[in-house]
């Protein structure tokens, strides 16, 4: 399978450049902003409702949308860049589906997708792997106005109004410092390129995983998450929206949140940890390749970061989930052998060390396997190695299931 890979960073980071070279090593490459351009072209999908969105004003002599005269309205209205963005991202995203299906099915191959707003669209886990470009707000700015003539203000405020990309880093399967010369960035994104073709050319196929072992990780396992999500709730989610976007999953909070979804989470104890729901995360990955530990800690430390700001929270979630998925690959719940290497990943992704209480779970469900009496945890690590009749599911989760075996 074509090995799918998100570029993203803030503006003026450099990720053109990045995505320059990796177009030289030969990936395929489409850039979102390009195709924003395009969809808000007189006669684009996009053009017609952006105008009457936000009036004649934003139009230059020959009809077409003047973007720097629409970013100056947007940039300084949250809910301004809100409309305009619930206008353009859909067909921007329909033009992508469109694309990306022309490179489906190529072994070995890589393909590159540059848009500045994956992570703070909740989209980036559409994709296999995610490059964050970066260098400092102070470079930024400097670039801004030397690449597009705005005063040190004005490019302050384009910088301000973007996520921080100190914290889209925490999201990064890799990372290029584009803080130096062209010559030091053009290096590190060649590097990277043979890493991404190594990754692609070692991806394991597609698993075969029994409906009885998703089942099993599904009913034998936690009922309840953190925040009011429940696990099934969650994966019926995924199934709908063909993949785990983080904004869809945050309206399902208890209670609701008006934050951006890499701010809903809150400090403080929650009634239930992040890796309650490393089921449904383990279930979807499995449903779209391979078992591939890199790409089920990112999404468990996203689902995680939605509810608890604590990283060994959530470090705690990456290692349950690279728990989960063994057993369910291999169908064993003796997986004590992979901890150590599990848990140096999980801290990578959470910051710190994941709390005990989930290795004491892993060697629990070791020992004991699906005694009811080992905890819900340990349970769910038996279901999924064991399995569960079809019949012990609700309608929600088969259904789930389907729509998953469609994709």
């Amino acid at each position: 399978m074509t090995l799918r890979v998100g570029l993203t960073g803030g503006i003026a980071c450099g990720k053109s450049r990045v995505l320059r070279r990796f177009a030289a090593a030969g990936f395929t490459t489409l850039d979102l902003d390009r195709i924003a351009h395009e969809v808000m072209a007189p006669g684009g999908a996009a053009y017609r409702d952006v105008v009457e969105a936000f009036g004649p004003s934003i139009l230059a002599a020959d009809q077409s949308v003047d973007r720097r005269r629409l970013g100056d309205m947007v940039f300084a209205d949250d809910a301004a860049l809100a409309r305009l963005n619930a206008i353009v991202h859909p067909r921007v995203r329909e033009e992508e589906a469109r694309r990306a299906a022309l490179q489906a099915g190529q072994e070995g191959a890589v393909a590159v997708t540059d848009a500045a707003l994956l992570v703070e669209a909740g989209v980036h886990l559409r994709f296999d792997r995610l490059v964050v470009v970066h260098c400092s707000a102070g470079e930024q700015v400097r670039r801004l106005i030397e690449r597009d003539g705005l005063d040190g203000k004005a490019a302050r405020a384009r910088v301000d109004a973007q996520m921080p990309v100190e914290e889209k880093r925490r999201f990064a399967h890799y990372e290029v410092d584009a803080s130096s010369s062209l010559t030091e960035t053009d290096r590190a994104a060649d590097a990277l390129a043979g890493e991404l073709r190594r990754v692609a050319r070692a991806r394991p196929p597609r698993a075969a995983i029994p409906l009885e072992r998703r089942v099993g990780a599904m009913v034998a396992g936690p009922r309840r998450g953190p925040r009011g999500l429940e696990p099934a709730r969650v994966l019926a989610d995924i199934a709908a929206a063909s993949g785990l976007e983080m904004e869809r999953v945050a309206r399902l909070l208890v209670p609701p949140t008006d934050r951006p979804w890499y701010r809903a989470a809150t400090a403080g104890a929650d009634d239930a940890g992040p890796e309650t729901l490393a089921a449904p995360v383990v279930v979807w990955s499995l449903s779209r390749g391979g078992p591939d530990p890199e790409f089920v800690a990112a999404a468990a430390a996203s689902l995680a970061r939605l509810t608890h700001t604590d990283g060994s929270e959530v470090a705690g979630a990456c290692l349950f989930a690279l728990a989960l998925q063994d057993a369910m690959v291999s169908g064993a719940s003796d997986t004590l052998g992979s901890l150590p290497g599990w848990s140096a990943l999980a801290r990578r992704w959470g910051g710190a060390a994941p709390p005990d209480r989930i290795a004491a779970a892993v060697q629990v469900a070791a020992r004991h396997g699906s005694d009811p009496a080992a905890g819900e945890l340990a349970a769910a690590l038996a279901g999924a190695a064991a399995g569960r009749p079809a019949s012990t599911a609700p309608s929600v989760l088969l259904d789930a299931f389907a729509a998953l075996d469609r994709l």
